[in-house]
Order: C-alpha cells, then structure tokens, then sequence
C-alpha cells in the first residue's frame, strides 16, 4: 500500500492512467479515458487522501451488526474487490442480502455497465 500512496505522491499522471486501465473495462477505452481524465482533473491533493481512506479502511468487524436488508453489487471481474468478498460479507451479515453480480470488468459497474446497474437497482426497488 505504501508504494501505490507513494506513487500517487510521485507520479500522479502516470498512476491515473495504469489506475484508470484496471479499474475499468478495459474492452471499453472511452470509459477508461474519462475515468482517466476524471482522475487528473481530481488531481494528487484530493486523490491521495481519499485513496488513504478507500485503501486503509476494514469495516469487516461492524457487518455482523448490519440487520438491514441489503444488496451487494459486484462484477465478475474487479481487480481490486475478489468475488469472495461478497460471499463473505453476505454470510456474515446478520440481516437479509443479496448479491447480485454484474457481467463486466473493471471496479465501477455504474460507469462500465450502467444499464446493467440501473436494472439490478430497478429490481431492488420494485421488489
């Protein structure tokens, strides 16, 4: 972890675009692009801190008091997030899931496969 902070710290531009060409379908260049702008317009001082937050962060010891029903939503493929993460939270989660996994790549469904997403969000809510 502290080499990508240090990355990030150093070589920003260079980051954003190995970043945006992992955490997005790498079958859909456009989206890597703009996820790849996005990233440079957010620049190091925003992008830093909030990777320090995202990467440093473990809520596992909270999900057994989660009673609220909920979704999880996941792609077949994310470099960052194992399908076992899912399994793992929706087996230790006291109050009803689900998981619902997307048939894409990439860490952001709601930009790579927003169809896909907006149906899974539909079911949800008219169910």
């Amino acid at each position: 972890m502290e080499e990508m902070f240090q990355n990030i710290e150093e070589k920003y531009d260079v980051w954003s675009s190995n970043f945006a060409s992992i955490a997005m379908d790498p079958s859909d260049p456009p989206s890597v692009d703009k996820f790849d702008k996005c990233l440079k317009r957010m620049g190091v001082e925003i992008a830093l801190p909030l990777a320090k937050t995202v990467f440093l962060s473990d809520y596992r010891h909270i999900l057994d008091k989660v009673i609220t029903p909920c979704t999880i939503i996941q792609t077949k493929v994310d470099f960052a997030v194992p399908n076992s993460v899912p399994t793992y939270m929706h087996n230790t989660i006291k109050g009803e899931s689900t998981v619902e996994i997307i048939n894409t790549h990439g860490h952001f469904p709601q930009l790579t496969a927003h169809q896909e997403f907006l149906d899974v969000i539909h079911r949800i809510l008219t169910s």
